[in-house]
């Protein structure tokens, strides 16, 4: 008789324990799911370096860059020796660039882009900016992103981003 017992409860705890497996199975492909979806609206992009800005701008701005013409017009080459020196080369045929320019300021600034995303009608670019102590000398912070043509007709929106 304890045998019997001891086989009907075993049975049941081994469905119990296939149910519980099987309703964790389905609620987790249901979370997959909804990431997959979100992630297929992030936008890639390649920073671009060894650069300066020509000009002075009063005011924060976002500026698109659709050719060399206009790439020479706005910002100068850096480049230094070493390693990782050279500006980086931007191939207009395939690619634009999107630059985000801050005023002149004599605080140490960083500025940093986040992500680029594709929203229904616009482009949203999120972006860190953390300002410190004043300096002896001005700098005009700016990035430079290389995105992909396919996306050279969205307005582009800015999200200042957080830590």
């Amino acid at each position: 008789m304890f045998i019997k017992i001891f086989d009907s409860n075993y049975i049941m705890m081994k469905k119990l324990l296939l149910a519980f497996a099987a309703t964790m199975l389905l609620l987790s492909s249901c979370g997959t799911s909804k990431m997959g979806v979100e992630k297929s609206n992030i936008v890639s992009y390649t920073e671009a370096r060894n650069y300066f800005h020509i000009g002075n701008e009063t005011k924060p701005i976002i500026k698109k860059i659709t050719s060399q013409e206009t790439l020479v017009k706005e910002f100068g080459e850096a480049a230094f020796m070493g390693k990782g020196g050279e500006p980086t080369k931007i191939d207009f045929n395939k690619n634009f660039a999107i630059a985000y320019i801050l005023p002149q300021t004599n605080r140490k600034t960083d500025l940093a882009p986040l992500s680029l995303t594709l929203k229904k009608k616009h482009l949203e670019l999120q972006y860190k900016l953390e300002q410190g102590k004043a300096q002896t000398y001005f700098t005009q912070p700016f990035f430079i992103i290389v995105v992909d043509k396919k996306y050279v007709d969205y307005n582009i929106v800015e999200i200042k981003g957080w830590d």
